[in-house]
């Protein structure tokens, strides 16, 4: 199996590629733009590929909404400004490689980023947020910035795991509401990422004594095609609520 790709995207002031690169020469936390790639020649570790593209008029509305309530209205007008986007790709499948990538995105928002979306799984943060989270290196804080919730119809379903390499989630939203889903994955999901506990099909999930028990079983990655960047190749687990235990 490939290594899945973790892309962001990074709208900013700089109005062309020779602007981008000056900026990050000056103020990029020792990084450099050269050869449509991006590097820490201090501290070599991996080489992150650039694309660059123009203003995008959609891109405020879309960030607030992927925001999930974070951007406020200067940080709508800030994103109403932008001259282009930059965009990151970067190898995921573990947490190592999520804050390697953090790093190189913060260098882009010091050297001139307005805000941050996790094109691979469509969660976005402001530029505080995401410096914060970056400095802070908080597990929980760091999954919340690239974990996005969603529901289609019927179903409560992340996106974004594969950037940590486990399985994303999903479940009925049957007699259940949105704030209980979000606990549920968010335990479960962090579960996996700190605990790298080998769970296997068939197996029960619950977040303490008095909740319900979910049903583990495995499933590939259907809601999205594999050339769609919120594909998951290590698939989806699919939580089955079996029954309340009693009291």
């Amino acid at each position: 199996m490939n290594l899945p790709k973790i892309i962001l995207g990074i709208p900013g002031y700089w109005k062309t590629r020779d602007e981008f690169v000056k900026a990050m020469a000056q103020d990029g936390n020792g990084y450099i733009y050269t050869g449509n790639h991006i590097g820490n020649l201090k501290e070599p570790k991996e080489l992150f590929e650039v694309d660059m593209s123009e203003y995008n008029p959609y891109v405020a509305e879309a960030f607030e909404v992927a925001g999930n309530g974070s951007f406020k209205k200067e940080h709508i007008n800030q994103l109403n400004e932008h001259k282009s986007i930059i965009y990151l790709f970067g190898e995921g499948g573990s947490i190592e490689k999520v804050l390697d990538i953090m790093e190189v995105a913060s260098a882009v928002l010091h050297a001139g980023g307005i805000a941050v979306n996790v094109e691979s799984s469509g969660r976005a943060s402001t530029k505080e947020e995401w410096i914060e989270i970056t400095n802070s290196r908080d597990i929980a804080q760091v999954f919340a910035a690239f974990i996005q919730m969603s529901r289609e119809k019927n179903t409560f379903y992340t996106t974004g795991m594969h950037s940590f390499g486990y399985s994303d989630v999903e479940t009925t939203s049957e007699n259940i509401t949105g704030s209980e889903v979000s606990a549920i994955f968010r335990i479960f999901c962090l579960y996996n990422i700190v605990e790298k506990p080998n769970i296997t099909d068939g197996e029960t999930f619950s977040t303490d004594p008095n909740s319900p028990i979910y049903l583990l079983k495995h499933k590939k990655c259907t809601m999205f095609e594999e050339e769609d960047p919120f594909y998951n190749p290590f698939g989806v687990w699919n939580l089955i609520r079996n029954h309340r235990p009693k009291n």
